[in-house]
């Protein structure tokens, strides 16, 4: 018996073992992903945040707001001289990516997160810096629930204006 009919009778074999266990495999890719089982954890990025931009030796302190649900999120990001529309947020295990729109174009933010603390890099045109962002305890009294529209008064009070801003490493008093 030639090497041809060897091989050709074991892929033979292997295929029918793979279509064997092809379904098996797909009951338990869908049971962890489909329900969003034990092993699939996603961060819900509602809430309110205190955020810093970082980019040529300025930092700029604010605020950014998200409301919503998958696939809907919104929200306003508010520092320094911008002022953005949120209106994409894409979740994952451990890391966020969040799309804006400003009056200088769309702004994007790439994050890795640690709990409830976000750190990355953002992108509006030409210019590049590093972000970073804490989420604020949730308060679910008054109207700020997270369907509320954005830029509402909520519970936590007003969105900040975000005005401040300092050299980095400063030892300035922020106020």
């Amino acid at each position: 018996m030639d090497y041809r009919g060897r091989a050709f009778r074991l892929i033979q074999r292997i295929s029918r073992l793979a279509w064997r266990a092809l379904p098996l495999l797909a009951a338990g890719l869908s049971g962890g992903c489909a329900t969003g089982g034990e092993g699939t954890i996603r961060f819900d990025p509602v809430g309110i945040y205190t955020v810093t931009l970082a980019s040529e030796g300025r930092v700029s302190e604010g605020t950014m707001e998200i409301r919503g649900h998958p696939g809907h999120y919104r929200g306003i990001l508010v520092a320094g001289g911008i002022s953005a529309r949120i209106d994409g947020v894409d979740t994952g295990e451990d890391h966020v990516r969040i799309g804006a729109r400003t009056d200088h174009g769309s702004l994007i933010l790439r994050l890795a997160r640690d709990g409830d603390f976000l750190s990355g890099n953002w992108i509006l045109g030409a210019r590049r810096g590093t972000f970073t962002a804490e989420k604020h305890p949730q308060r679910r009294h008054g109207s700020g629930s997270p369907d509320s529209s954005p830029g509402e008064p909520t519970a936590a009070g007003p969105v900040s204006t975000g005005r401040s801003s300092r050299l980095p490493h400063s030892d300035h008093d922020p106020s």
